[in-house]
């Protein structure tokens, strides 16, 4: 997903975003804010594990932060299996739009069934209707951030953006990963400390929104 090599674009998210002090990243946000003036970044956050207050905090800087949705608890890598249609709407429906924006990525990218690799059990939500939170998402008019594998499993004209498909994403985590794969971790202290960052100062930096308005994402490969 990630090569870690320069990009004179870089469209910046990372996942799990929250208040709690080793799941937010911050002390490496604002050393790269002072670094790289130009930095952006689109944060992936879990709505049920952030407070007002935090929220509030973070608006003072939507300037260069910008916040999205990474499912509703995240306690596990398949929350979205036990959703169906109605519940994913009820869920989105309950999020404040002036201070997420309407992209969504699944925990563990996990949004359908069968696709990555796993299978849900016969009684989930996500075994009986595959593409129910796919299709709330769309009816709500959701940008949806997924993994190439799904691609079988997505709705026509479903707003997606592929990872996989777009190396100007420079997808990231707000804590160390544990794994062997050194290009996976990609937490931002381990970004700064193993790979060194994919940009510099003539770096232009995009939100996900603005890539999304402004047509930047290439569409998702055969």
């Amino acid at each position: 997903m990630n090569t870690w090599e320069y990009r004179k674009l870089a469209i910046v998210e990372g996942d799990d975003f929250q208040d709690k002090y080793d799941r937010n990243g911050l002390e490496m946000l604002f050393y790269w804010k002072a670094k790289y003036p130009k930095f952006k970044i689109t944060l992936f956050t879990i709505p049920n594990k952030i407070s007002k207050e935090f929220l509030e905090l973070i608006a003072l800087h939507f300037d260069w932060i910008r916040l999205a949705i990474h499912g509703w608890d995240h306690d596990s890598n398949y929350e979205c299996w036990g959703w169906d249609y109605e519940k994913t709407k009820v869920l989105m429906q309950r999020i404040d739009n002036h201070r997420y924006q309407k992209i969504f990525k699944a925990p563990g990218w996990t949004i359908t069934d069968k696709y990555s690799g796993y299978t849900a059990t016969s009684e989930l939500p996500i075994s009986k209707d595959p593409q129910g939170v796919y299709r709330a998402l769309m009816d709500l008019d959701f940008i949806i951030f997924d993994r190439h594998y799904d691609k079988p499993a997505r709705p026509e004209e479903a707003k997606i953006v592929c990872v996989d498909c777009n190396p100007d994403i420079v997808h990231m985590h707000t804590w160390d990963m544990v794994t062997g794969d050194l290009a996976g971790k990609n937490g931002f202290r381990q970004v700064e400390e193993l790979h060194g960052v994919p940009w510099d100062q003539n770096t232009e930096f995009k939100f996900v929104s603005e890539a999304w308005e402004e047509g930047l994402f290439k569409e998702c490969q055969p």
